[in-house]
């Protein structure tokens, strides 16, 4: 599951890290006045738009300070790669919240796909499809797989199953991210307004660590967050959208006939 996790964790520190086109503190605009939220988006304080001032007419590390401070106050947020997977060789696609919970879906290639469902940052409910079951969890019994197909496996973050695996969808490790990223360089430019998905944005370009240039879709209206982030991973373009913000997780607990205790895998007593 390793191998799984670190992708995952890369692809998710990708989207808080790339905040952090400048490495500078914050100038003190921050927290200017906000207008309200749209589309469900929650309000931290900090408005794409203040005092009638636009986030096109500021410097890109104000434009990319505010965006940060919004990311990191965001109590939820949904983040999905829309890059095809098997073209880099990841998926994620994960509603998370600040309280530890997710709901969502991990796909590596190969490797196969797993849903996941997380309550309070404790409880894990994880449902593999047959190539995961095979690749990460070691079942190579095809009567077992059999038996295991379209089963959740149930446990707590404690447990070395799931530990990694749910730690990947973690809002609160991806905003104390924001906060640690001392990156490389500087945001270089803020492009003029422009639309994404019918909410107005600004774009924000600068490099990454590794001297690949980044570019943030930014909304101007409500809370300066990120909707799209395009970066350069093994020299291939990603993306990853953010959307839902300040919309609560929201899943129901699988029936128990589909769900196995993580200790029944543990000793072999899967059932029929």
């Amino acid at each position: 599951m390793n191998a799984t996790t670190r992708r995952a964790r890369m692809v998710a520190v990708a989207a808080a890290g790339l905040l952090a086109l400048s490495a500078c503190g914050s100038d003190g605009d921050s927290d200017s006045g906000s207008g309200g939220a749209d589309g469900g988006q929650e309000s931290t304080g900090g408005g794409g738009e203040a005092d009638g001032e636009s986030l096109a007419d500021l410097s890109p590390q104000e434009v990319s300070d505010r965006a940060q401070e919004a990311l990191g106050s965001a109590t939820s947020l949904r983040m999905r790669t829309l890059t095809d997977p098997e073209v880099i060789g990841m998926g994620l696609d994960l509603h998370m919240d600040q309280d530890g919970s997710c709901q969502g879906s991990v796909t590596q290639g190969d490797g196969g796909s797993v849903e996941l469902l997380v309550r309070e940052n404790d409880e894990v409910w994880m449902r593999p499809d047959a190539a995961f079951w095979q690749s990460q969890l070691a079942v190579a019994d095809q009567a077992a797989l059999s038996l295991l197909e379209g089963r959740y496996l149930y446990g707590h973050m404690s447990d070395a199953e799931f530990s990694q695996m749910a730690g990947a969808c973690s809002l609160s490790a991806m905003q104390s991210q924001l906060g640690s990223d001392e990156g490389s360089g500087g945001a270089d430019e803020v492009g003029p307004e422009t639309d994404y998905n019918g909410t107005p944005v600004v774009t924000l370009t600068g490099p990454d660590d590794d001297g690949n240039e980044v570019t943030m879709l930014i909304a101007t209206e409500g809370e300066p967050y990120p909707l799209l982030v395009r970066t350069v991973q093994g020299g291939t373009d990603v993306e990853i959208e953010l959307s839902q913000y300040g919309e609560p997780v929201e899943f129901e607990e699988p029936p128990a006939a589909q769900v196995l205790d993580i200790a029944d895998f543990r000793t072999g007593d899967i059932g029929a």
